[in-house]
């Protein structure tokens, strides 16, 4: 545990985070762009999930629901798994900005476990955005955004963090269960799962496998098998838009150019001008190789808190689908490289943090330029790993 003195400044920034987010939260009701939030989505499948839970999936349900209880001005499709929405049964039994306000709460708390979990990594001094232990949560704004929008990012970091925690006690059955447990984020729990089963083995993947086919009989109990192929058809819509015009992404909500991964830093350096089969070749081309890239330098790092961030720093980029607050699992990365590390790390961890800063400042929708620090951690692991290879073959000579 950490000592009194170490856990009081991160009670107090906590406690005074909660206190601001609820404030901006109750400030924001009352504007238009409230109703645009995604909670508004989630709120909607809750009420689905405990009314009407075989149609989910149906357009006009979601449409009648999130026009009417969840009081939005206009609707976005349900794409997560429909064990999901159980999530949200119980919030749906409120009026909708009191849930509002609930789920935002629930997501502020989840902050702690995050910090327990992993504190040894997150109880590094870190000038100047974590003078004090846990201080880094609360300057990251892809977690505020996360929290604001009622995403479900910071659950995805909950779970690295508890995933790290037991991979440290070597259970790895376990790891395999807690990172089952993030599919509702599938373009993120899959890779991670699969880079870092590369690397432990087949009792990961046991735990994966196991969560993955219990979560599937839930969701397939809830929404039949008419409803799981409607949760397919509508992942693979959203997946495969072939139409690249800004009423085709707003209508799915899909903006590739702000997607802080490589399809978003392909499509932004004038993979929008191409066919959508040139781009889509071209992106998994370039997906492969850092894939292999990724996977050859998790091979080599002999520290596990290395390998297991540059997994997460892997899955990021690799990911098909990610939005900025999808981000949120990037804290942990930067708590576990930068912590024993040069100003070389400590510069790109900064931008880390500048860079979102300014893109909601200036309103860019250019969330792809987040693609380059997470690039360029992983070089200097890259560097690293030479400068190590050369010192032992400079040492190797001269004991010859």
């Amino acid at each position: 545990m950490q000592p009194a003195g170490q856990m009081k400044p991160f009670i107090i920034a906590w406690a005074c985070h909660i206190a601001v987010m609820v404030l901006i939260g109750l400030v924001l009701m009352p504007s238009s762009d409230f109703s645009r939030l995604d909670f508004h989505c989630f709120y909607a499948a809750g009420f689905l999930a405990r009314t009407h839970p075989a149609q989910i999936y149906d357009v006009a349900q979601q449409m009648r629901a999130q026009l009417g209880p969840a009081k939005a001005a206009g609707w976005a499709p349900f794409i997560q798994p429909p064990y999901e929405a159980l999530l949200f049964v119980p919030f749906s039994f409120a009026p909708y900005r009191v849930a509002y306000l609930l789920f935002l709460l629930f997501n502020l708390v989840l902050i702690l476990p995050c910090f327990l979990l992993a504190r040894s990594a997150f109880s590094c001094v870190l000038e100047p955005w974590q003078p004090r232990p846990g201080l880094m949560f609360f300057l990251f704004l892809p977690l505020s955004v996360a929290a604001l929008d009622g995403q479900g990012s910071i659950r995805v970091l909950l779970i690295c963090c508890a995933a790290w925690h037991e991979m440290k006690r070597d259970q790895d059955f376990n790891v395999g269960l807690l990172l089952a447990l993030a599919l509702f984020k599938l373009q993120i729990a899959i890779p991670l799962a699969l880079l870092l089963i590369l690397r432990r083995g087949v009792r990961m993947l046991g735990g994966f496998t196991l969560g993955a086919i219990l979560l599937a009989a839930v969701s397939a109990w809830l929404v039949g098998i008419g409803g799981m192929q409607a949760f397919a058809k509508t992942l693979v819509l959203n997946s495969l838009i072939k139409d690249q015009s800004a009423a085709a992404q707003m209508a799915m909500t899909h903006y590739p150019s702000g997607m802080p991964n490589l399809r978003g830093l392909v499509y932004s350096s004038g993979g929008r001008y191409l066919p959508h089969s040139w781009l889509l070749a071209i992106t998994l081309a370039i997906s492969i190789a850092v894939a292999l890239w990724v996977i050859h330098l998790m091979r080599r790092q002999q520290d596990e808190g290395t390998a297991f961030a540059v997994a997460i720093l892997g899955t990021l980029l690799l990911s098909y689908h990610l939005n900025f607050y999808d981000l949120t699992p990037l804290l942990l990365p930067l708590a576990l490289l930068t912590g024993q590390r040069g100003k070389h790390f400590h510069i790109i961890a900064a931008s880390c943090f500048v860079f979102p800063v300014l893109l909601v400042s200036f309103a860019l929708q250019a969330g792809f330029v987040m693609s380059i620090p997470l690039l360029g951690l992983l070089l200097l692991i890259a560097r690293e790993d030479i400068l190590d290879d050369q010192s032992q073959l400079t040492q190797a000579a001269a004991t010859r």
